[in-house]
Formats: C-alpha cells, structure tokens, sequence
C-alpha cells in the first residue's frame, strides 16, 4: 500500500533542509530524500545574512548556528595582493567605505547578525535539527520519477541500499539543485544572462593560521601570473579555498602540480599542503520561468542559479521555502484555499531574478568579482533597502494604496508586502520574533479598539508601544498591522479594507472559512 505524506521535499541541501524545519513548526510532517549519502562536502555558501538568520531563529537553531560559525566570527575583512602571503587591506574606496558605513547599521535593523558559516558545516546542524525534532530525512535515496495529477503526487524513490518504493505525497518541494531533474521533467524553461564563466574550486589543507593572524580575512583577491582568483576562508585556521577560472589541462594536473600552484598562489614555497578535492563549477544566471507546475515547487537553486558575488543563492533559497511553507501547511490545514499557493511565484519571482541579475553584473571568477565590489565603479544599490526593505509586487497581502516602498533608501513604512521592521518587545525579544506559525496582530498602545476583533478571529494580538517604531511603521497609538507567519505585512490598518475582510482575502478563502 502506497504511504501518504502531506509534502514530499526532494533534496537535503540548506534550501530542502530548511523547508523541512519550517514545515515542522507550522505542524506539517514532511519527508525529505536525497540521492547522495551525506550533505554537502564543499564550503560554497558560507555568508549568511541578517534575513536568513532571523528565520534560524524562528527555527530555534540560531544558538547551533552561531557555534558553528564561531570560528570564522573574526573574518571579516578582504584582502588583496599577487600572493597570500603579501596581501594586505584594499585602499578605501568611496564604494568600501559606504559598504562598511550601512553594514554598520545592520544591527539597528535586525535582531540577527550576519554569519560566515561553510555550507559543509551548516547542512549537518539543519539535517541533525530535523532529525531530532521527528522529521523523516531519507539520505541515500533517490527520487527516480514521479507524476502528478488533480488528486496529488506520486513519487517513485529508490533508496541505495533497498528495494525501490513509492509514495503519495499532497505536494513536492524540488530543491534539488541547479541542474534540477524535476524541473526538466517538467518542461520548465529558464532565463536570463546563462552562462558567463567556467570556474574551478580547489579545497585545502594547510597551517596558515600565523600567515593570516594579523589580517584574518572573508575573501582575499590573488592576481598572479601562476593563477588568479580568490582565497576563501573556512576555518580561519588549516582549511581554505582557492578559487580561480578553468583551465585546460586542470583535470591532469595532478597533485604535485596543485601542490606547488597553491604553494605560489599561498606565496610560502615549503608548504605543506593537503588538496582536500576539487569542483568545477558554472558562473551562470539561469532563472525559471516558472516557480511551480501544478503541485509541485521550485526552490533555491532549482528555481534561480546566480554567481556568487552577491552572496546571495543560498540566501534566497531560505527566503524562497520562508515564503513557501506557511503556505503550503495552511492549504493542507484548510485554512486557504489552492489558490494562496499561485503568490509563491507571483512574490517570489521578481525577488529571484533581480538577485540573480544584480549577481551577474560580475562574471569571471570570485577574485573578479572581490573587484568589482569594491571598486567606485560598482552599481550603487542600498544594501539596508535591498536586504531588509525589499517589496512583493502582489501576492497574499492586502495594499494600503501608499504605493510601493522607496528603492534608494530603507524606509519600508509597514508597508503591506514588506517585512516587518525590527524593535525590541523585550531583552530577548524581536518583533520579527513574531513570525510564529498563524497570523499575529500587532497594534500601537491603545489596543482597545482590537482585542475584541483579534478574539474573534483567533489572531494573536501584540501591543507594541516603542515610539519610534510606531512611526516607522506609520502607526497611530490606535494603529495595527497584520504580520504573516514569514514576518511580511499583511495588511495595515490605513487600508480601506476592514481587517475581517482583509484577512479572508489574504488568504484567498471564503469569510466564512476558519482562521
């Protein structure tokens, strides 16, 4: 008999392992597969930003997170030079120096920091949270095919080390990477620039813990004549990355010959080196032109493959199954109908190919794009506004008729579409914090005018009295706005639509349907 499951997530990287935790919280008892045996065994996304961790700690996890990353909590600069060895701090730029200025202020904005955390060290504390609190991880096991039609997803799966088995599942997340075997199958076309380079990743062992104690560092540019890219830090101490373009004959190189290239790169001659492995890998913007095919959802690298200049792929996937389990758990709860599911693309599109683009505007390998983005020739984009003021176009949120948010500054108002704006409640405490599963109330001080309305739907009600962040949000002390569990406003109270009838049609229900 075939097992049911309410989602099935196809993938056990940081996009399908998150969505698996997020799912949990909103009471969803996902199964995860992957056809490899482990996660990942290469650094790639290692800077994750205020947006990401805030979901981390929504998840509980934030904790873990952070002693994961606390070997690399000091490296932070970026260097540049034709060797490791004589590389120093890059001449400050007005460019550089905007960046430190409004990076400085990120922690007014969020109550997360930003972390540099190896995606081979962060996947293992997402999959052993999800172990722990129940969910079903099925490493070692392939998703071979699978049809869908009205009544669901049939999954055929073949497990490594087992007979081949399939399930029936309501709904299927692919997170299965960029080269995605379930969007192909489902005829998806991608666009955008496509391929701009060819890059090799070579990964390391060596003591270069006194080379770097002075100038501990996130990325260092090499340009020298032997190879040009960029040196990445893993663990600050005896594992780093060399980044550089392909090249012919990289595959027969061998290991004496890679061996003596990173000694020249490293600039110490009698190094001893250990090359761990080596991934080549396309610097490519390749964007779907659909998110979702029937009951099934693209995220992370299946839905938007972009350069890593940015920082930005493994960020946007988290943001992208943010958005996308909420809705998933109240469809399958009975609380919206199907056709909430259609904003995930509607929200999610635009967000990831603007990233995508912006991630582009450097090809070329990593030390190119250290360049670019430190140099006064680099585009002028508000970081605050891009990272924490960002605005869905349309989607499951109700406009207030203010229009939309400003894209040269961070000034997101409370606009219904926008993440909330971060104030303490308490020590601990965040209004972005609020982003719990079901739809939270937040009003000004004088609550009086909602408590009755908030009981009646079942919503939590939260009174925020923080002066500043009342008119930030352009709230009156009579104010409210309506926070969705992914932090996004949903409605504001200066909308011409009543709250009763705001929140059936966020949801894309009848008003007569459960809350």
């Amino acid at each position: 008999m075939t097992a049911r499951i309410p989602v099935l997530i196809c993938g056990g990287g940081i996009a399908g392992l998150t969505a698996a935790l997020l799912l949990h919280r909103e009471g969803v008892a996902p199964v995860l597969v992957e056809k490899h045996a482990g996660t990942s065994p290469q650094p790639k996304a290692r800077r994750f930003n205020p947006r990401s961790t805030e979901v981390f700690r929504w998840l509980g996890i934030m904790d873990q997170v952070e002693q994961a990353s606390a070997p690399l909590a000091s490296f932070t600069g970026m260097l540049s030079g034709t060797t490791l060895a004589d590389a120093t701090w890059p001449e400050v730029t007005e460019t550089l120096r905007e960046r430190l200025v409004q990076h400085g202020k990120m922690p007014d904005l969020s109550p997360a920091p930003s972390v540099l955390c190896p995606q081979d060290v962060l996947e293992p504390v997402l999959r052993q949270a999800a172990i722990e609190r129940g969910v079903s991880v099925r490493f070692g096991t392939e998703l071979v095919s699978f049809e869908q039609d009205d009544a669901g997803i049939t999954a055929h799966l073949r497990p490594a080390d087992g007979e081949p088995y399939q399930v029936s599942a309501d709904y299927l997340i692919a997170a299965d990477g960029a080269r995605s075997p379930i969007r192909t199958a489902l005829g998806i076309p991608r666009s955008g620039h496509g391929h701009l380079a060819d890059n090799l990743d070579v990964c390391f062992r060596a003591d270069l813990a006194e080379l770097v104690r002075d100038k501990p560092f996130n990325l260092c540019r090499i340009e020298n004549p032997a190879a040009s890219g960029a040196f990445v830090s893993v663990n600050g101490t005896d594992r780093w990355l060399f980044s550089t373009s392909d090249f012919p004959g990289s595959d027969s190189l061998g290991e004496d010959g890679w061996r003596e290239l990173l000694r020249t790169v490293v600039g110490v001659p009698d190094l001893e080196v250990e090359v761990l492995s080596r991934m080549h890998w396309e610097s490519g913007m390749y964007v779907a032109d659909r998110f979702s095919s029937g009951r099934v959802f693209l995220a992370g690298d299946a839905a938007h493959a972009m350069p890593p200049m940015a920082a930005a792929g493994a960020n946007t996937a988290i943001a992208d199954v943010a958005n996308l389990a909420w809705k998933l758990a109240a469809v399958l709860a009975g609380t919206a109908t199907p056709a909430l599911l259609d904003t995930y693309h509607a929200e999610r599109y635009p967000i990831g190919y603007a990233t995508a683009e912006f991630s582009s505007m450097a090809s070329g390998h990593l030390g190119t794009m250290l360049a670019s983005i430190t140099s006064d020739d680099a585009p002028r984009i508000d970081p605050l506004a891009a990272l924490f003021g960002v605005q869905y176009e349309r989607g499951a949120f109700v406009p207030d008729g203010r229009g939309p948010a400003p894209e040269d500054r961070y000034d997101p108002a409370g606009r219904p579409g926008t993440r909330v704006p971060h104030a303490w409640l308490d020590a601990s405490t965040s209004t972005v914090d609020l982003a719990v599963p079901g739809f939270v109330l937040l009003c000004g001080p004088d609550s009086t005018r909602w408590a009755a309305e908030a009981g009646r739907l079942g919503l939590r009600l939260v009174s925020v009295s923080d002066e500043a962040w009342l008119a930030e949000t352009e709230l009156p002390a009579d104010g409210a706005l309506l926070l969705r569990p992914d932090a996004i406003v949903g409605w504001h109270s200066s909308s011409e639509v009543p709250l009763a009838d705001a929140l059936p049609r966020l949801l894309n229900t009848s008003a007569e349907a459960p809350v």
